[in-house]
């Protein structure tokens, strides 16, 4: 998303340079118009390293006399914060996970310590932008009153074969493979309810991560399940599937339902926090919101869509209104709007 934005605001006729302290960008299409800057000062960890990091940012960015600085994720926020106290330059956060779950601490001085000071960073800022309401809404006023909300734009995909005369039996999932997150292990268990009355269908789960070895196990007593690794290809993957499924617990804006939503796939997600999911589907209109954690639910959703392909199609059309409503053209004019809203306050 970090780099989606910056080629954006390239688009807009802004300049835009990444910096990154710990290892390049890899995998991604960035503009040849961002100056990109690869350091590598925190490659072995450790607090003096980080101190040293705090150290560099703050000289790269009086040097450069960036106009605005935009951070992504808590460990980037609380190293910008310290680094501009005193710089003109205006901050911008992206909060992109869920603060309910991250206020979740474990017991401890050290974890305690660790959450106070993101925190205190996560204050600083001139702008904020958040993926929905309910996440806003567990931040102070004076937090809510400079921020704004900026859901994830859906990218431009298209069908390479037609849906109609090509759905396949099976079910599909896309994501790194985090059963704490993406509750991989609750789809599995709620598919093996669905095998035992539909036998013909088959599960295919996309992606990789550090669970992959547990999830194997856990797949491993039915042989319609399928870990298809990493792909390239969303398009390919999961377009004629019978149903798109998202397990997750927590989520911001899924990316993974977003686009098998633009595809016209048949959705089915868990109500995850802080809301992303609800902001895409409306229960029974474009897909099926159910509860998290609940195997039996996500279960009968399943069947629901099995035995009732019509309404699931007529579903999966409603659904492509996403292309619409989250386009990137609407999306980065959001962004751009907000950029220059806080650089001129």
């Amino acid at each position: 998303m970090l780099v989606w934005v910056a080629n954006k605001c390239v688009e807009y006729g802004f300049k835009v340079t990444i910096l990154t302290y710990r290892r390049g960008i890899k995998d991604q299409n960035l503009n040849s118009q961002i100056q990109q800057i690869n350091e590598q000062w925190e490659e072995q960890g450790g607090k003096i390293n980080i101190i040293h990091t705090i150290y560099k940012i703050r000289h790269f960015i009086i040097k450069g006399r960036y106009d605005v600085c935009i951070a992504f994720l808590s460990p980037s926020i609380l190293r910008v914060a310290i680094a501009t106290i005193g710089v003109r330059t205006k901050l911008i956060f992206s909060h992109r996970s869920d603060p309910y779950h991250n206020s979740i601490r474990s017991k401890g001085i050290k974890k305690t310590i660790i959450y106070k000071l993101n925190e205190w960073a996560f204050s600083k800022a001139d702008g904020y932008v958040f993926q929905t309401e309910a996440a806003r809404a567990f931040f102070n006023r004076k937090i809510q009153s400079n921020s704004v909300i900026i859901p994830n734009a859906v990218p431009v995909l298209k069908r390479t074969v037609p849906r109609y005369g090509n759905i396949r039996r099976k079910v599909v999932t896309v994501g790194r493979l985090d059963i704490k997150q993406k509750r991989q292990d609750l789809l599995i268990k709620a598919f093996n309810i669905v095998s035992r009355k539909y036998p013909d269908y088959i599960l295919e789960i996309y992606g990789d991560g550090n669970d992959l070895n547990l999830i194997q196990v856990l797949a491993a007593s039915n042989p319609q399940i399928y870990l298809m690794g990493k792909t390239d290809n969303v398009v390919e993957a999961i377009q004629n599937a019978a149903i798109f499924v998202l397990s997750s617990d927590y989520e911001g804006i899924p990316n993974a339902l977003l686009e098998a939503m633009s595809l016209g796939v048949p959705c089915i997600s868990t109500d995850c926090s802080p809301g992303g999911a609800s902001i895409l589907i409306n229960n029974q209109e474009n897909g099926l919101l159910v509860t998290c954690d609940d195997a039996q639910a996500l279960s009968k959703a399943m069947v629901y869509y099995i035995e009732h392909p019509e309404d699931a199609e007529l579903q999966a059309k409603r659904a492509m209104k996403v292309n619409t409503i989250f386009s990137e053209e609407n999306i980065t004019k959001q962004w751009v709007d907000f950029i220059i809203e806080v650089y001129k306050r």
